[in-house]
């Protein structure tokens, strides 16, 4: 019975974590972005992008004069 019980636990855990980025890979693509990994909140100029490897943490990219 236990072995059974282990099985569904490491399934569950497998499909959990399937297609999803590896860990640090996150804040590798937003540093190539030109981007901050920051608490929360963007500062003035900067748009947000997707999220970092850190929880609660978002990548936010500086706006050049070019993109207003």
């Amino acid at each position: 019975m236990k072995i059974l019980l282990l099985f569904a636990v490491f399934f569950w855990v497998v499909q959990e974590n399937s297609g999803d980025i590896p860990p640090g890979i996150r804040n590798t693509i937003c540093l190539m972005q030109k981007g901050h990994c920051r608490l929360f909140r963007c500062r003035f100029g900067e748009k947000k992008g997707d999220i970092c490897s850190d929880p609660w943490n978002r990548c936010c990219i500086p706006i050049s004069l070019n993109n207003r």
